[in-house]
């Protein structure tokens, strides 16, 4: 069974550039993308790993990797903050409350995501790239 990545991303674009991989990888990616509704679809589809954006619609990603850390059902689930604001406050703060990893969307290039996630995850990386043999 494939593991569940839940992509909660407000901007159908970054979705479909870092989602591509994953799924090209073999993971079953799951997207939310209104910050209000992000902690119960987490609960809803128990993925093996959180990529989380911190300005969503509603509710801030630093307030729901807070909260996802304070309940029983997530508080060991994997997050990684991917987003675009890297101030050392947003830093510092996501690693406070217990951010796996923390990586900026313009610093890592789609293709590298799956290999990072799969570090995460414990799973050796294999190449998602097959030889195709031409027909005789």
């Amino acid at each position: 069974m494939p593991k569940k990545i839940l992509f909660v991303e407000d901007d159908e674009g970054f979705y479909n550039i870092f989602s591509v991989p994953l799924k090209m990888k073999g993971y079953d990616v799951v997207r939310v993308a209104d910050g209000n509704l992000a902690v119960e679809k987490i609960i809803a589809e128990k993925p093996d790993l959180i990529l989380l954006d911190i300005v969503l619609p509603g509710v801030s990603g630093l307030d729901i990797l807070k909260e996802l850390r304070v309940r029983e059902e997530t508080k060991a689930m994997k997050v990684v903050m991917l987003t675009n604001f890297g101030s050392d406050e947003n830093i510092n703060k996501a690693m406070e409350y217990g951010s796996n990893d923390y990586l900026m969307k313009y610093n890592i290039v789609p293709s590298e995501l799956p290999a990072k996630i799969a570090g995460l995850l414990g799973e050796k990386e294999e190449s998602v790239v097959k030889m195709i043999e031409p027909e005789s």
